[in-house]
């Protein structure tokens, strides 16, 4: 030993103390000794100063050795203690050995000197290794991880107790029995092959690996394994320690990150991830489809910020829009006009949103999507274009072929009128025809499939409201209704006045239709108890033209539908439980869709 030794020696006699002192010096490596004459002055001393052993002499004349003995272990239970007297007898060694001192030594010539040499440093390295252990011991109760020694023949020779929670089997299960109690063949064979590594000349001192844990129910718990060999002198090997660590969870979220970066790699949209604690807020995450969408290889984006994308058409207000909500730190979407790596022009739906620290305020990153809706904007224009010739269409038909129709209605009217030819007649309902389809046209030719703004409506009210504004003859109306649905309610009026005059133009010729409309789980319904919908116009029903009745134009049908499709809802011609038409219309909790400019 060289670590150096302090040591207290107590005896009533100096020359013992004189001659003790100069064996112990000369017989251990590095030892100080402080010798005094009474056991009050001990106590005193181990007071002021920290000692590793003590020697003490039984027979003194204030207090004898044992009774020194009980006096410092108050204090100092654990410190070594050996009594080394001349008056040696079987009883006093009994009553120090019962009372728990080191040693017990009768003095005498050099042999016996030699052997409390030999105890005090025995009982010293003792000592200062049970404490290295109990600290190691508390470290390692303080972390409650799973620790094992398996001894060289492969047994297991300790276990903590959370080994034994881990494994599933109490700890008198565990020792005496090897580790194929907790593992697989494979695993054994691994942590064997992992430990010759350690025995071998070259080998590390540690070997860190994955081993599954077969606990005694329930399926395999994954660990990492820590081990390390016992230390051990020359060829003599006493056997292994290890610590094992719980990796279910920290499995569990591994695979949870890597589904999410596979989500994030084959996501059918651009993503880009940024980090603001560099200069410039570059990018350091883009997925596939950036690289498919754009032309930029990984190598050419990561790393600056995503603004290589912008060219001279790109409109500024939409970009200072972006970095005004970066700068709040505020999610924002925007389209803007981006250059791929060839030039060429796509437009580029941006949306960027704030990563934030977990628990914290503080924006750690930013997420931005980016979806390229070239054809959608495409589509936008050619349906302005559209729109735009719908409406010079309109004021076509509106101006330049109403006022030839009215003046051939009014001069027939005066024809028949001086001549009462009865072909005039019929000639009159054929231009009133005209006049009809010419309204309903400019109807769908002017709203087409939008809407206004969309508010609450209360669908039995409105109901109501449109049911005063059709002609309904004789017929009757039942409202089954209790609830709001959010549209536009003059385009909604409008879809009931046609769904009405429908079921009344096409009601039974003798007796009166009665109208039915009631709430359905996403919706409503309107029904009637007429003749029902002619096999012939089934299919077609909602077509422009299409009617089962004589003298109809076939638009009614044709502009419902469009009013449904506008609010984003869907309608079906069902068939009823008895006799007469039924119409669902469906998905009302859905969003209007938004007006085309």
């Amino acid at each position: 030993m060289t670590e150096r030794i302090d040591v207290l020696h107590v005896d009533d006699d100096p020359s013992v103390l004189d001659l003790a002192e100069a064996y112990l010096d000369r017989e251990l490596a590095a030892v100080s000794v402080t010798s005094v004459t009474d056991p009050e002055t001990g106590l005193e001393r181990l007071e002021a100063a920290s000692f590793d052993c003590v020697i003490s002499d039984y027979d003194m004349p204030e207090m004898d050795g044992l009774a020194f003995f009980e006096a410092l272990r108050v204090d100092h239970p654990h410190v070594p203690f050996v009594l080394y007297t001349g008056k040696g007898s079987e009883e006093i060694a009994s009553r120090a050995l019962n009372a728990g001192v080191t040693g017990y030594f009768q003095k005498g010539g050099p042999e016996q000197l030699q052997r409390l040499a030999n105890r005090v440093e025995q009982a010293v390295e003792e000592h200062r290794t049970r404490e290295i252990a109990d600290r190691y011991s508390t470290v390692i109760d303080a972390l409650g991880y799973p620790v094992y020694v398996v001894d060289e023949t492969g047994t297991f020779t300790f276990v903590n107790e959370p080994f034994a929670e881990l494994t599933g089997y109490d700890r008198e299960e565990i020792v005496g029995n090897t580790p194929d109690l907790i593992k697989d063949a494979e695993a054994v064979a691994e942590a064997e092959d992992r430990l010759g590594t350690i025995l071998s000349r070259d080998g590390p001192d540690v070997q860190r690996f994955r081993v599954d844990i077969d606990p005694k129910e329930g399926d395999p718990i994954p660990c990492r394994d820590h081990m390390a060999v016992l230390p051990y002198e020359g060829e003599r090997f006493d056997g292994s320690v290890g610590i094992l660590r719980d990796v279910s969870v920290e499995a569990a979220r591994r695979e949870e990150l890597e589904t999410k970066r596979r989500a994030l790699d084959e996501a059918p949209v651009g993503i880009t991830i940024t980090d603001p604690s560099l200069s410039d807020n570059p990018m350091v995450y883009v997925n596939d489809e950036f690289v498919e969408m754009t032309g930029y290889d990984r190598e050419d984006a990561v790393g600056i910020n995503c603004r290589f994308l912008q060219g001279p058409d790109t409109d500024e207000a939409a970009v200072a829009e972006l970095r005004d909500a970066i700068d709040a730190e505020e999610p924002a979407s925007v389209e803007l006009l981006n250059y791929r790596k060839d030039g060429t022009p796509f437009w580029n739906r941006v949306s960027v949103a704030p990563i934030r620290e977990h628990d914290e305020d503080r924006v750690t990153g930013w997420v931005g999507f980016q979806e390229d809706i070239t054809a959608f904007k495409d589509r936008e224009t050619a349906l302005r274009r559209q729109n735009e010739r719908l409406d010079e269409f309109a004021g076509i038909v509106s101006h330049d072929l109403r006022n030839p129709l009215n003046v051939a209605l009014g001069r027939v009217e005066m024809a028949r009128e001086e001549t009462g030819n009865e072909h005039l007649a019929a000639a009159a309902d054929a231009l009133d025809r005209i006049e009809s389809i010419v309204d309903h046209t400019l109807t769908l030719a002017r709203e087409g499939e939008t809407v206004g703004d969309p508010e609450p409506v209360d669908l039995a009210e409105l109901v109501d409201d449109s049911w005063g504004t059709v002609d309904t003859e004789g017929a009757d109306l039942e409202i089954d209704l209790d609830g709001r649905v959010l549209a536009d309610p003059d385009r909604l009026r409008n879809l009931f006045e046609n769904l009405f005059r429908n079921s009344i133009e096409h009601g039974s010729v003798d007796d009166d239709v009665t109208i039915r409309v009631g709430d359905l789980e996403d919706g409503f319904y309107v029904a009637d108890d007429g003749p029902g919908i002619p096999e012939g116009i089934r299919d077609d029903l909602f077509e422009p033209g299409q009617s089962g009745s004589e003298g109809n134009t076939g638009f009614g049908l044709a502009i419902v539908k469009e009013i449904v499709t506008a609010h984003g809802w869907e309608i079906a011609a069902v068939e009823p439980e008895s006799d007469g038409a039924r119409f669902e219309i469906r998905g009302t909790d859905r969003p209007v869709r938004p007006l085309v400019e």
